[in-house]
């Protein structure tokens, strides 16, 4: 596997980015999101589904003794 330098990467998540926000803007001017419909889809974790996520283990320890 070739390794792209961290610099390409970089240029590439940049122009990613910027597509995004074109799409976003574009979708907001058309009215198909609200600007707070726009801010939930962007957020951090807007992908997690954070009511199933949870966390067992830091570190690789348990957070818990099994039962």
């Amino acid at each position: 596997m070739k390794k792209v330098p961290a610099s390409e990467n970089q240029d590439e998540r940049a122009k990613q980015k910027e597509l995004s926000r074109m799409r976003d803007a574009a979708r907001l001017e058309a009215g198909e999101v609200t600007q707070d419909q726009l801010h939930r889809e962007n957020r951090f974790f807007s992908a997690v589904p954070i009511k199933r996520f949870k966390i067992v283990a830091i570190g690789g320890k348990p957070l818990r003794r099994p039962m």
